[in-house]
């Protein structure tokens, strides 16, 4: 008697290998049995047919779940595309440790405010810890399984604030402490996000010290990276820098190359990490698959006017001088990731500006034509107007350079879902990011097959991370599973109604319970 009996299906194990066709039995939460003679029965039974196709459940290692986790135990959002494992705490924002200090709360409160819940979870402030951060998510009996980076940038904010200066030798004595009480209680890694503040404040000899930190634990460095546009090749050469000083494993996050006229550089970046691979270290880079990126539209700001956070940047704003400067800057200088240069206001998407919701889903410039404003003018009025709560995607890449790290064998796939879970209007791959890659990627434009499609979500990460018994279809390991129709399984998601379910993923199992059913939760 197993717990369940999948009879006759196609199977793409995770390995990258031809699909085959087997009988797969499950008891006890493991993988009990893989054999075309399987018999006897067991509590679900489900038929294999041309369509169906069992894999190892996804691995999204570029998430900000870290306090949807804490809200809704299935990850909703994630589960249903055939998400098993979830990787939060990405681009130096993670949910802890939140200092104990009010002014530093209230930082890290606007810090993180636009990418995760923090309005909805009452109890977000005692996270002082990575313990107590687990605590509290563990307490909700997550139905998936998640590990999480600690965020280099909150770790900042916890010591130093905002303030654009040198860490002391004191200061970062503490921050390493934080570091290493997060490794010692599970923490995979730190996670930096260097063109935000005060990651972008952060010198590189401070980052390895903190990493060095990581590397006694066998962990992992992930990092977006200072510049992804034109000095993005640079930046790749600082990040392998600092995982080789540290000891660090590499994970460069949603890798990508911003602008039509850097669009080669991608080759030499993927030929960087090549070297060091060769060399000895262990690096791969994530990937979510779409045209336009998305984050807060502080980043589309001056960085050294984001000393003091979103209220000092609205500070700088409201004074006609500073205000003059920082248009000047956006306008003129390229000395920074300065996409009002590079992308252009006809680049930047507004996705959810609260105040002024009928400016949702239109384009910077488009909203300037409308106001009769400069381009600039438009944008700083929608930050104000909006006490600086405005998330915008931006087109990056082009779809060679999408296509050409998606084929490197070492790109593995990320959601990057920002406000999955409790934003009405976020950026799509949020609810669709997996299912799209067999949708766009595998079906309909070939630039993958199913199996390395497969790979990529599965067995890649899992082995990268050091993750045991997961990411196989295999004989004693755990049975996270996804069942999914390769003809159908795809999404209807776009800026304008990205909250869709997703379709064809049928079952989802994770340690071999049934948490997706039939396309829906099963509570």
């Amino acid at each position: 008697m197993y717990d369940i009996l999948f009879k006759n299906v196609l199977i793409a194990d995770g390995t990258g290998n031809p699909m085959y066709r087997s009988s797969v039995a499950v008891k006890d939460g493991k993988i009990d049995k893989i054999s075309n003679e399987l018999t006897g029965s067991a509590e679900l039974i489900l038929e294999g047919d041309d369509s169906m196709v069992l894999a190892p459940g996804f691995f999204d290692v570029h998430s900000h779940n870290d306090l949807l986790v804490a809200m809704d135990p299935y990850v909703t959002p994630q589960v249903l595309q055939g998400v098993t494992f979830d990787v939060s705490g990405n681009c130096g924002q993670s949910a802890y440790p939140v200092s104990k200090d009010p002014v530093k709360e209230e930082i890290l409160r606007k810090y993180t405010g636009a990418v995760m819940p923090i309005s909805a979870v009452p109890n977000w402030n005692k996270m002082n810890s990575f313990a107590e951060y687990k605590a509290i998510v563990d307490a909700g009996k997550p139905k998936i399984n998640y590990r999480n980076w600690i965020g280099q940038g909150t770790v900042r904010i916890a010591v130093m604030g905002m303030e654009n200066r040198k860490a002391t030798a004191e200061e970062l004595e503490q921050m390493k402490a934080l570091v290493r009480e997060a490794m010692e209680n599970g923490a995979i890694g730190i996670s930096t996000g260097l063109i935000y503040a005060p990651g972008v404040f952060t010198p590189e000899e401070e980052i390895v010290e903190l990493a060095k930190v990581v590397g006694e634990y066998g962990g992992v460095y992930a990092t977006h990276m200072r510049n992804e546009s034109n000095k993005v090749v640079e930046s790749v050469e600082e990040a392998i820098r600092i995982a080789k000083a540290s000891g660090c494993k590499l994970l460069v996050s949603h890798h990508k190359v911003v602008g039509k006229k850097n669009k080669e550089l991608y080759k030499k970046t993927l030929e960087l990490m090549d070297k060091a691979r060769a060399e000895g270290m262990t690096v791969m880079a994530d990937q979510y698959l779409f045209n336009y990126g998305s984050t807060t539209m502080c980043a589309v700001f001056p960085p050294p006017y984001q000393s003091d956070g979103v209220a000092g940047l609205l500070a700088h704003l409201k004074n006609p001088e500073t205000r003059a400067a920082i248009a000047e800057n956006m306008e003129n200088d390229e000395t920074w990731e300065n996409f009002f240069r590079i992308t252009g206001p006809e680049g930047i998407l507004v996705v959810s500006c609260p105040v002024t919701s009928q400016y949702n889903s239109l384009h910077i410039s488009e909203i300037a034509e409308k106001l009769g404003k400069s381009a600039v003018d438009t944008a700083i009025d929608l930050l104000l107007e909006n006490n600086g709560n405005v998330l915008v995607a931006i087109r990056l890449s082009e779809q060679e350079v999408i296509d050409g790290i998606w084929k490197h064998p070492f790109t593995a796939a990320g959601s990057d879902g920002i406000g999955a879970g409790f934003m009405d209007l976020t950026h799509p791959r949020a609810y669709s990011a997996f299912v799209k890659i067999f949708q766009t990627y595998v079906r309909e434009r070939n630039v993958v097959t199913l199996e390395e499609a497969v790979r990529k979500c599965t067995s890649l990460p899992a082995g990268f991370l050091g993750i045991e018994n997961k990411g196989l279809v295999k004989e004693g390991y755990d049975a996270d599973l996804v069942f999914f129709n390769k003809d159908t399984i795809g999404s209807d998601a776009d800026f304008v109604t990205p909250r869709v379910d997703p379709k064809g993923v049928e079952y989802v199992f994770v340690d071999g319970n049934v948490v997706v059913e039939n396309g829906k939760i099963k509570k």
